[in-house]
């Protein structure tokens, strides 16, 4: 089950517009069957947690205890989720975190699993250092990502004491998503002005530099499908 880049990519041009902008938006990534593979991976994928924050605590919420709660309890949840986020950092979302998975021997021979340890090999990570001009980065993390109607992810940076982060990616595996759905990853000035809206491209690959001010906007209630993605960072040091 092997991976690769596009043969068609051009490195020297995707470095120039990282360099100038300090993200690189590159469509066709991977080649077309691949990306079919990996979408129909997640598509398919149910072990999903409900991700958000407690005031500054991260959550995981494993799909049993969701089901668990009762509507109220769920609608509870919700508007709680949506209170914090009017003020201060928040996010909604499911995501599978690969990376953790991984080192616990967790669904190793999953197709998500075989494109992470893909991602995680000097091929990808040459290409990485290549675009973005860090030298140093020896490492990814990855986690799939489902944004459904109502999910979300407000305005931060991505800095991390002790996490090394140099870029942030996001592979986009979502065919014939509109505009009008949301899920838009917005790139933000120092004035809060929207400077770059990304629309969640099949299989485009975008790289942001950490730190750097961005959000997703929320899915609209009106999507007709989820927001798919593989994302993590591109670090630099020793693996945690």
């Amino acid at each position: 089950m092997a991976f690769s880049l596009s043969a068609a990519l051009d490195p020297d041009a995707i470095a120039a517009q990282f360099g100038e902008h300090g993200y690189a938006s590159i469509p066709g990534i991977l080649p077309g069957e691949q990306a079919k593979r990996l979408h129909k991976a997640i598509s398919s994928f149910t072990d999903w947690n409900l991700v958000f924050s407690d005031r500054g605590r991260h959550i995981d919420l494993a799909a049993t205890q969701l089901h668990s709660l009762s509507p109220q309890k769920r609608t509870d949840l919700q508007n709680a989720i949506y209170a914090q986020a009017r003020n201060d950092f928040q996010y909604l979302y499911n995501n599978y975190p690969i990376f953790d998975a991984h080192r616990q021997g967790r669904n190793v021979d999953h197709v998500l699993h075989k494109f992470y340890e893909w991602l995680d090999t000097e091929p990808f990570l040459e290409f990485a250092r290549a675009v973005t001009g860090y030298d140093d980065i020896t490492f990814v993390d990855a986690q799939a990502t489902r944004y459904n109607p109502g999910h979300f992810l407000t305005t931060h940076d991505d800095s991390a004491e002790g996490k090394h982060r140099r870029a942030a990616y996001i592979f986009n595996f979502t065919p014939d998503w509109r505009a009008d759905w949301g899920g838009f990853l917005q790139l933000l000035d120092e004035d809060g002005h929207v400077r770059r809206g990304l629309r969640p491209t099949f299989n485009t690959l975008n790289i942001i530099a950490v730190p750097q001010t961005h959000s997703v906007s929320i899915v609209t209630p009106f999507a007709a499908g989820s927001r798919l993605s593989v994302t993590g960072w591109l670090r630099y040091g020793e693996r945690e």
